[in-house]
């Protein structure tokens, strides 16, 4: 199955906002759950979700501009990871 440019970088950007949102699932500070998940245990499946992203990006473009545009995302999300969960706090909390 032979999946286009484009399809192949929505599935690398999906891989790497799932993997940075199991990181801050799992941070001590993170807003979105009561407690934080297992740290092992969403650490672990994030690792590899974000080892996959890049890999996916590597199949498009060269593996050093699949590295630079992976963290790049990841900085971005984690900015915008405890916006959201402010956010909701705020919203959860208005009259």
């Amino acid at each position: 199955m032979n999946l286009s440019p484009a399809a192949i970088q929505f599935a690398a950007c999906a891989a790497i906002a799932m993997g940075a949102a199991s990181f801050y699932l799992g941070a001590q500070n993170q807003r979105w759950l009561s407690r934080p998940l297992p740290a092992l245990w969403s650490g672990l499946p994030g690792a590899a979700l974000l080892l996959f992203g890049v890999f996916l990006w590597s199949q498009v473009v060269q593996l050093s501009t699949a590295i630079f545009a992976a963290l790049v995302f990841i900085m971005l999300l984690f900015i915008a990871f405890p916006c959201l969960g402010a956010l909701r706090t705020f919203i959860r909390n208005a009259p």
